[in-house]
C-alpha cells in the first residue's frame, strides 16, 4: 500500500501541507490510459479508425467511465457522504483520492459515453462496431489489471480477513499500514478485530483537573507498538513530533463563540470540520485547565480529546508510521517510530490483476480463431462476470436480495447480456469457421470453327 508515491513541493497547504501529493492510484490510472491508448492506436486499424479517432474515443470513454464509477460509489456508499447539499456532493465527487470508485459504474459510464461517441462520430465514419469491440477487448482487460494495482496501492477494495495460520492464502495476506487504510473502520470499529495502533487506551479522563490525554491501558504482545517500547500506564505526551495537546470540542448552539473564548487562554481555535465540531487546542495541559476554569460550559457541552485522537479520526494520507513520546513515572521516553498494520486480508485487488493478465493472453490467442466479429468482447464480458462474482465472495460489501452484493448482481446481468449478445451475433454474422468455397475450375476457351486444338 502506497497511497502517496511522492509529493511535489508546490501549492503547499492547498491539498496537503507538504505540497501536491502524487497518488499511487492516480499514477496507475494514468498508466492504464496511456498504455491503453497506445495499444488502441495499434489495434484500431482493424476497425478502420485513424490514430486521432482512437485517441478521441479513449479520452471520452475514460472520462465517462470515471464519472460512472464515482457516481455509483457515491450511491452505493451514500452513508459516507452525510452532507447531501449539492455543493458538498459536487466537491466530494472530485475527491477520488479518498477512495471510491466502482468498476461496474465505470463500465456503465463508459458504455454510455461510447454510445454517444458512436452516434455523433463513428456512425458517420461507417466503422465496424463489432470489429472495434474485438480490438478493444484485451485493452479493457489491461486497464482492469493496471487499475487494480492502483486499488492495492490505495488500500481500497480489500478482501475479508484471511487466517493465514489455518490455510494458505494465495499471494499471501495483505497487511496494510492501518492508520491510513480504508479498512481501519471495518476492522476496528465494526468487527472489533484489532485496535488502530496495537494498543488500547483507558477511557478518557474527565472532570475538573483531570488529564484527558491518552493513557495506555494494554499493549498487544508482539505488536509493532510493543517492539517500539510502549508499555501499559504510559501517558502519551507527543505524537509525530508535536505535543499531544488537549483538543476541547464544543457542542451547542454558540459553539464557535465558546471555542473562541477558550482559545484566548493560551490556546488556538480549531474550526469545525465534517468530522469534528468547533474546538480549542491547548499544547500544555495546564493551559487547558485554566481555560476550563475561566470559561465554564454554559449552554454547551465540552468533549475533551487530544492530538492522537484527532489524528486517529482523520489520519494524513501517505503517512504510515507513528512516533510517540510518553511520560513514564517522572521521565519522558522517546519511542522508536513504528507502523501499525492490519490483520491479514485477502488481496482481492491482486487476484483481479492476475485474472485479467491471464484473460489478455487468452483473448489474444483466441483472436485468430474467433467465429465472428464481436466474439472477443463477448468472452471478455462472460469471463469477467464469472471472475468478479467469485472474487466478490472474498470481499466485504453490503448484500442485497439472495445475499448477493451489488457487484454480484451486476455480474449476473453482464453474463446474461453476454449470452444474449453471442446468440444474436451467432445468428446474424457470417462464420469464419466455414471453409471458403473453392473457385470454379477454369474452362479453356472454345477453339474457333475449323481450328483443331493442339
Amino acid at each position: 500500500m502506497q497511497q502517496v508515491l511522492f509529493t511535489i513541493p508546490v501549492l503547499k497547504g492547498v491539498l496537503d501541507p507538504n505540497g501536491l501529493p502524487v497518488a499511487g492510484f492516480g499514477v496507475m490510472l494514468f498508466l492504464a490510459f496511456t498504455l491503453g491508448t497506445y495499444w488502441g492506436v495499434r489495434r484500431g486499424g482493424a476497425a478502420g479508425m485513424t490514430a486521432a479517432q482512437i485517441q478521441d474515443m479513449f479520452l471520452w470513454v475514460v472520462l465517462g467511465g470515471l464519472t460512472g464509477a464515482r457516481l455509483l460509489y457515491m450511491y452505493q456508499f451514500s452513508n459516507q457522504f452525510p452532507d447531501h447539499s449539492p455543493w458538498a456532493l459536487f466537491v466530494a465527487f472530485f475527491q477520488i483520492w479518498r477512495g471510491g470508485i466502482v468498476f461496474y459504474g465505470s463500465a456503465l459510464g463508459g458504455a454510455a459515453t461510447y454510445g454517444l461517441f458512436y452516434w455523433f462520430v463513428l456512425r458517420r465514419l461507417r466503422v465496424n462496431t463489432w470489429a472495434l469491440a474485438d480490438a478493444v477487448a484485451p485493452i479493457l482487460a489491461l486497464g482492469l489489471a493496471i487499475g487494480r494495482v492502483g486499488c492495492y496501492l490505495n488500500g481500497c477494495c480489500w478482501g475479508q480477513v484471511a487466517v493465514e495460520e489455518v490455510a494458505p492464502v494465495p499471494l499471501g495476506g495483505a497487511h496494510f499500514p492501518l492508520m491510513p487504510a480504508h479498512c481501519r473502520d471495518q476492522l476496528v470499529r465494526d468487527d472489533h478485530l484489532q485496535t488502530s495502533t496495537g494498543f488500547a487506551l483507558y477511557p478518557r479522563e474527565r472532570g475538573a483537573g483531570a488529564d484527558p490525554r491518552s493513557r495506555v491501558l494494554v499493549v498487544e504482545p508482539g505488536s509493532p507498538a510493543a517492539e517500539a517500547g510502549l508499555k501499559a500506564g504510559d501517558r502519551i505526551v507527543k505524537v509525530n513530533g508535536q505535543p499531544n495537546g488537549v483538543i476541547l470540542e464544543v457542542l451547542g448552539g454558540n459553539a464557535e463563540d465558546v471555542a473562541g473564548a477558550l482559545a484566548k487562554h493560551r490556546g488556538e481555535v480549531m474550526p469545525a470540520t465534517d468530522k469534528r465540531p468547533p474546538a480549542a487546542y491547548f499544547a500544555e495541559f495546564e493551559d487547558y485547565v485554566q481555560a476550563v476554569l475561566a470559561v465554564p460550559p454554559a449552554g454547551v457541552t465540552y468533549v475533551p480529546n487530544d492530538v492522537l485522537g484527532e489524528l486517529a479520526r482523520d489520519w494524513p494520507r501517505g503517512r504510515h508510521d507513528l512516533t510517540l513520546a510518553v511520560r513514564r513515572g517522572t521521565e519522558t521516553v522517546e519511542l522508536a517510530p513504528f507502523v501499525p498494520r492490519s490483520v491479514g486480508l485477502y488481496p482481492t485487488q491482486l487476484y483481479e490483476t492476475v485474472s485479467m493478465v491471464l484473460l489478455i493472453g487468452f483473448l489474444l490467442t483466441y483472436h485468430p480463431f474467433r467465429r465472428h466479429d464481436g466474439q472477443l468482447m463477448v468472452l471478455l464480458m462472460a469471463c469477467y462476470a464469472v471472475h468478479r462474482f467469485v472474487n466478490e465472495s472474498l470481499r466485504v460489501e453490503p448484500t442485497y436480495a439472495l445475499g448477493l452484493t451489488l457487484s454480484q448482481w451486476v455480474s449476473v446481468g453482464i453474463l446474461t447480456a453476454a449470452v444474449g449478445m453471442e446468440t444474436y451475433l451467432w445468428r446474424t454474422k457470417p462464420s469464419r469457421w466455414k471453409p471458403e468455397p473453392l473457385p470454379p475450375p477454369e474452362v479453356p476457351p472454345a477453339a474457333p470453327p475449323g481450328v483443331v486444338p493442339t
